[in-house]
């Protein structure tokens, strides 16, 4: 009796646990207008729930947006410069970087974050990485995305309004062009 009641627990828990309906650390991407972000949610690595625009609370917040695990290198790129403008601003600016992947089952979700948050040791970092896990096609349409291959750089204002917008690996013009368009505001 002992052994079916174990038995039966066990797989009630792996149907919970590999069920993709499962919504936590998932989200709906809500459209808002044209030159505005999504309104969609997320964990950071501390494992809080984020939500755009809602977790906007400087005056300027610089957003990467990627999606596969390669493209961290480029990510790293831009961020070596962005944390320095950061440190320069923090009253009136903020980084987010935002992974985006599509929706996965609760077990291969816990693995990513694992993995991603044995990665950063910084709990300042893991603060400033939030994972959506979402369905892409409407968030990618309402973003103008269309290569995955390639990250995307936003600056939004507190209430997701998109103020700047470059995408790409990491190039001194770049920088030099978003630090202009930084120190105008």
């Amino acid at each position: 009796m002992k052994n079916k009641f174990i038995i039966t627990s066990v797989a009630i828990l792996s149907l919970f646990l590999l069920s993709s309906s499962c919504t936590v650390g998932t989200s709906e991407v809500k459209v808002t207008e044209k030159n505005y972000f999504p309104k969609v949610g997320g964990l950071d690595l501390q494992g809080n729930e984020q939500t755009f625009p809602q977790s906007l609370k400087k005056d300027q917040t610089i957003c990467i947006v990627a999606f596969e695990r390669w493209q961290q290198a480029w990510v790293d790129e831009w961020y070596a410069k962005i944390e320095t403008a950061v440190d320069k601003s923090p009253e009136t600016l903020a980084y987010y970087e935002i992974p985006t992947i599509s929706k996965l089952s609760a077990p291969v979700r816990w693995w990513i974050y694992r993995g991603m948050r044995g990665g950063i040791t910084s709990e300042r970092m893991r603060s400033q990485v939030i994972t959506l896990h979402i369905d892409k096609e409407p968030f990618n349409k309402h973003l103008d995305i269309t290569d995955e291959k390639i990250v995307y750089v936003y600056v939004l204002d507190p209430e997701g309004k998109i103020l700047y917008k470059d995408q790409g690996r990491f190039s001194q013009e770049k920088w030099l062009e978003l630090q202009k368009f930084l120190e105008k505001k």
